[in-house]
């Protein structure tokens, strides 16, 4: 099914969004883009779930592009194929789980016409179940609305500008189903784009996981995490070293102090006190899958290790250890 914009022009930003079984929340998404008080762009929703529900949805807003794959697509996969059908300057990412507030796009854009830089919006959390909260102080608390305009070193592809010739220059988008926003920045940042935070340019994001499923998410995009980081290191020493400070308390208590000024910073010092052990729970396990592709870095260094005392080059170029 396809639904398509009834008007061709050219346009100042295009939004993609990427969906998967995302029926419960895409309707209040893109009631929420229909009421942007920016008003130049295009919204491009391409969904792989497996039902006509969101279809279906979809069908209630005529002005949105719609495209649907039959095969089931990671995220990164289908905002590659939503910027593909862009005709946007300017690539706004979005979940179809957040929800932006009225002035978010406006936010977004100015904050790129006086930088001309890659721009994070904030995310806040939709709803304040303890549970709900606890999960986002642990995914989002970098990116709560608070302070001013700042350089940050990551850039979630949940609420997301950046131009169209530096995404293209990148290549698109590129990694697998959780660090695919990971390796984007990165890429950003080597062409010598700044990440600039806007904390302004709200969306809020709605939890609709289990707390079971949030703790499994949480381990394996730290493993995935672990392997990432292990291929930029070049010794086994500097991968010993993550290891240790990761299964010892060492991180554990650094990123628990980051969550919580993170938390002070935007006045919700209280709601952390009441949800910190399920915040920090999702840290543990993040860290533990960290923790086991470090390991399985060491034995792979390791197994890898020249024979012989003349191999020096053949032992520096297997270091460098690759997600396989």
């Amino acid at each position: 099914m396809r639904v398509e914009m009834s008007v061709q022009r050219s346009t100042r930003l295009s939004v993609i969004i990427a969906a998967f079984n995302a029926h419960e929340t895409v309707a209040r998404c893109l009631a929420s883009l229909r009421a942007q008080t920016f008003r130049d762009f295009e919204v491009i929703l391409v969904d792989s779930s497996p039902g006509d529900e969101t279809a279906r949805i979809a069908s209630g807003f005529p002005e949105i592009r719609f495209e649907h794959s039959a095969s089931r697509l990671y995220p990164h996969e289908a905002r590659n194929r939503a910027a593909s059908f862009a005709r946007g300057e300017l690539l706004v990412s979005v979940d179809a789980d957040v929800y932006p507030h009225p002035d978010w796009l406006l936010q977004l854009v100015s904050e790129y016409d006086a930088s001309g830089q890659v721009i994070v919006g904030a995310i806040a959390c939709h709803g304040r179940r303890l549970r709900d909260l606890g999960m986002h102080f642990c995914k989002f608390a970098k990116f709560l609305p608070a302070g001013g305009v700042r350089v940050i070193d990551t850039a979630p592809t949940a609420n997301l500008l950046v131009a169209r010739a530096d995404f293209e220059r990148v290549g698109g988008m590129h990694g697998d189903q959780y660090l695919a926003d990971v390796s984007l920045g990165r890429a950003l940042e080597a062409i010598g784009k700044q990440l600039r935070f806007a904390p302004r340019a709200v969306v809020d994001h709605h939890h609709t996981e289990s707390i079971a499923a949030f703790l499994r998410e949480r381990y394996v995009r730290g493993r995935l995490f672990g392997r990432m980081r292990a291929s930029w290191l070049t010794t086994r020493r500097s991968i010993a070293l993550y290891l240790v400070v990761s299964i010892l308390p060492i991180r554990f208590a650094r990123i628990a102090a980051l969550t919580f000024r993170y938390c002070a910073a935007a006045g919700m010092t209280g709601s952390f006190l009441l949800t910190w052990p399920l915040a920090l729970a999702g840290h543990a396990a993040s860290l533990a899958g960290e923790s086991v592709a470090y390991a399985g870095a060491l034995v792979r260094v390791r197994a890898r290790r020249p024979s012989t005392r003349n191999s020096g080059a053949a032992l520096a170029r297997t270091t460098r250890w690759g997600p396989q």
